[in-house]
């Protein structure tokens, strides 16, 4: 069958009309039922939780109460200055608590018409004091409204699976909350995590395949609600951002929690929850490259009582990108509920459906036009190299699970998380081999290319479980908090490939398409199964200011792959096992201003496919990191600053064996080094200013290898510098009142993109900026409604993102892009 009886695929473009009454209905059915359950809804201050706050400075206190009660709290930080209070442990309700908290202060706490709380002196009334008031400082709000928080947040659960005070984990951990991802109007997790030190995102430019992080000079792996994401070759789950709550980046091997990961770190997102307080909100959203998006977000209580809870989050995207004939489509839809039977039991229903219909985006490049120079001057960015109507990318997938918590007690209680997942992806591309050559091997005029068409198709379907019990008590003067786990990930996939026999031409500076070809017919099949049982305890040990983490996990992991070659009916099967130890340990102390230096060490393990010449099946490969640091969190204030150094060693790292005869087989003789240092701050200062500033510093090395090429050059995607700060300011109270403006900005050094170290990727900076404007400011009947608008890359720097293996990767061009939302 030839290409020139392929039959091309029709796109029906989807305009604002369209997309509007694809919403409306939407909008209308759902909040009619949201508006009346919150008339009838009582407000969270009589839901009883479980608190754990150790005996400390008033102010730090009440903060660490709001954010684990989910209401608002403000007040002047002079009223808390000098005052300490005593620890809280145990199931309270919003006002039992705060009365504890405040026994014997001489403050009280007023409970506004919104809900939020303001704190006041008990005997003073505010006409009476004689003093200028001082500004009053908003420090927590609702882990369930990320809006209140800025770009700061207080705790962490992904780091501990404890629900753990940021500045108590001994860790370096960044975390991007709802707020962020919304002002920055991220597109995609790799742009969310574009900020934070240490990561290397976005290397491949407009990618619409996968989200790549490089994280401390190793690949990222990913999760989702605390559960793993695995996937099969181009079958994998990408995830949408605006499904998401917040996103953590965790530096560093976490494998005692999570089992096999890269020892860099890993990504953890958080879907969104239902929620107690409604929940509505719709946008559109329009801008460069014909991007036409729309998207609805709605939650809320079902029933008078609040004891079930819903949450349906959607979105709609029509695109072309910045490479010729390559589309992006989405439709992702999120619906989940909450079941509450009692103050003691959460059961939380969650679920997605994504569909991703989109051309090729990944363009291999030859160096010579894009990095290096050419006689026939620069390939443009927008270059495809592919064959339209034949280069695509399709992908299905869904997830289905739950989320369980339940507390026997004031001590002891049992979470459990659990998931299936399913994706497939439809991939025939073109992609590019080298310039036509003469047969000295010199390129006969540097602008044709020999290209190869091929077709991919893959499936995974993965299991997912973690469960784990918690227990609070004390021993003698020690106060431990106890988690033991066991987590089961099993997936079960396939990948079917094949390749054209013809070889196909393009002028890479004047391309002409169309040239017929055969079709590339599937002859090889590979299907994989894969589980991992582990085993694991954590104990965070309390001692006055002392806090002591300790954590062992024990994993079991297996593989078989049995390999189908049709064309030469051949068949293989291989099997593998492998059983590992990992640690972790770590130190912190809190002293009262906020200062909390800490200490760490941790140990990762990630299983390695394949064998050697003699059929041994690889190691898997280890690594051991040390890492010190210092975190400090002014008190009543919402900041967090992080400063970090590390040395991160891998061992067992896959090298080409270089032994006569052994020509194409591996051993496992590299080890890989990284040192470095990361500072990170984010702060909301005056309630009107966000603040972001970022830098890191890596010093990598290959210091072993069976290849002498390589030996020690600096690991692939990993700079030795990279900086990045971002300004968000709010005007209020004057003339000014509902415009905010804010800026960033992101210098990324020099990288390589293999260990080689033949090519390298220069550095680049890139500028972005946002305005929005609060509607209500221009009539009260605008309520609810915000516009803004958000460039990405403004000075539209054409740049070099990396190189590798002979090929080079554009970044991303400027795009801009106009928001109108609309909350209410």
């Amino acid at each position: 069958m030839l290409f020139a009886s392929l039959v091309h695929p029709i796109r029906f473009p989807l305009d604002p009309v369209r997309l509007l009454s694809l919403l409306l209905p939407i909008i209308v059915v759902t909040a009619l039922p949201a508006q009346a359950a919150e008339n009838a809804l009582d407000t969270p201050a009589a839901a009883r939780k479980h608190y754990d706050i150790p005996a400390g400075p008033l102010g730090r206190a009440l903060s660490h109460f709001a954010m684990v009660a989910g209401i608002a709290l403000s007040f002047d930080p002079a009223l808390t200055e000098g005052r300490t209070s005593p620890a809280l442990t145990g199931n309270f309700s919003v006002d039992e608590g705060f009365n504890r908290l405040l026994a014997g202060s001489g403050l009280e706490l007023i409970r506004n018409d919104d809900g939020s709380y303001t704190l006041h002196r008990a005997p003073v009334k505010a006409t009476q004091a004689g003093v200028t008031a001082l500004p009053v400082v908003t420090v927590s709000t609702s882990t369930e409204n990320a809006d209140d928080t800025g770009y700061v947040t207080q705790r962490s659960s992904s780091s501990t699976k404890t629900d753990t005070p940021l500045i108590e984990v001994p860790q370096s951990i960044s975390v991007i909350t709802r707020r962020e991802l919304d002002a920055r109007l991220v597109q995609n997790i790799s742009q969310a995590v574009s900020y934070t030190p240490g990561v290397l995102t976005e290397m491949y430019g407009p990618v619409m395949r996968d989200d790549y992080f490089n994280i401390r000079g190793f690949d990222a792996p990913q999760f989702l609600d605390g559960l793993g994401l695995w996937g099969v070759n181009y079958a994998n789950l990408r995830i949408e951002p605006y499904g998401m709550e917040s996103i953590e980046v965790l530096k560093g091997p976490s494998s005692t929690l999570y089992g096999q990961s890269s020892p860099g770190g890993l990504v953890a997102m958080v879907s969104k929850r239902p929620t107690a307080v409604p929940v509505r909100e719709a946008f559109i959203t329009g801008g460069s490259f014909g991007r036409i998006q729309g998207g609805l977000d709605l939650g809320g209580p079902i029933d008078s009582n609040g004891q079930f809870l819903y949450r349906l989050t959607g979105l709609v995207r029509n695109s072309d990108t910045q490479i010729n004939h390559a589309h992006e489509d989405r439709y992702f839809i999120a619906p989940s509920i909450s079941w509450r039977p009692t103050s003691d039991t959460t059961f939380t229903l969650l679920s997605h459906f994504q569909k991703d219909d989109a051309g090729n985006t990944l363009q291999f490049l030859p160096p010579e036009g894009s990095l290096l120079e050419n006689p026939n001057g620069k390939i443009p960015t927008s270059r495809f190299i592919g064959e339209p109507g034949f280069d695509k990318y399709n992908r299905e997938q869904y997830t289905i699970g739950y989320a369980f918590d339940h507390r026997f007690n004031e001590s002891w209680g049992v979470q459990q998380n659990l998931r299936y997942a399913n994706v497939s992806s439809n991939y025939p591309t073109t992609f590019y081999l080298d310039f036509l050559r003469d047969d000295d091997g010199v390129p006969l005029d540097f602008r044709t290319i020999d290209r190869l068409a091929a077709l991919y198709q893959d499936k995974a379907g993965t299991f997912t479980m973690d469960t784990r019990v918690q227990g609070i008590f004390d021993t003698a003067m020690l106060r431990h908090n106890l988690l033991l786990g066991i987590d089961y990930r099993y997936l079960s996939g396939s990948n079917r490939r094949g390749f054209s026999e013809d070889m196909l031409l393009l002028d890479i500076y004047d391309p002409v398409y169309g040239e017929p070809f055969g079709l590339p017919v599937i002859d090889y099949i590979s299907k994989q199964q894969r589980d991992q049982i582990g085993l694991y305890a954590q104990d965070q040990i309390k001692y006055d200011r002392w806090i002591l983490t300790l954590g062992v996990r024990y994993d079991f992991s297996s593989a078989h792959t049995r390999n189908h070659d049709l064309f030469f009916d051949e068949r293989s099967s291989t099997r593998q096992n492998d059983r590992a130890f990992t640690y972790r340990t770590g130190i912190n102390y809190l002293f009262d201003n906020g200062i909390a230096p800490y200490a760490s060490y941790a140990e990762s393990f990630q299983p390695i496919a394949g064998t050697d010449f003699f059929g041994s099946p690889f190691k898997p490969t280890t690594g051991r990191q040390y890492e010190a640091g210092i975190k400090y969190q002014p008190v009543n204030h919402n900041a967090l600053l992080t400063v970090a150094a590390y040395h991160l060693t891998q061992k067992n790292v896959v090298t080409p064996d270089l032994t006569p005869g052994h020509f194409g087989y591996n051993v496992q003789t590299g080890e890989a080094r990284v040192r470095g240092v990361e500072v990170e701050g984010k702060a909301r200062l005056m309630n009107d200013l966000n603040l972001i500033v970022a830098y890191s510093f890596a010093d990598s090395k290959v210091t072993e290898s069976n290849n002498p090429d390589e030996l020690g050059n600096r690991l692939s995607l990993t700079p030795r510098h990279q900086t990045s700060a971002w300004l968000d300011y709010t005007f209020r109270g004057n003339q000014l009142a509902g415009l905010g403006l804010a800026g960033g900005v992101r210098h990324i050094g020099s990288n390589f993109g293999d260990l080689v170290n033949n090519l390298k990727a220069p550095v680049y900076t890139l500028f972005d900026a946002a305005v929005r404007y609060d509607m209500k400011h221009l009539h009260s009947v605008l309520q609810g409604a915000s516009l803004s608008v958000n460039v990405n890359n403004l000075f539209d720097n054409k740049y070099i993102a990396t190189c590798a293996d002979m090929a080079c990767f554009y970044g991303n061009r400027r795009t801009v892009y106009a928001t109108l939302r609309y909350k209410w």
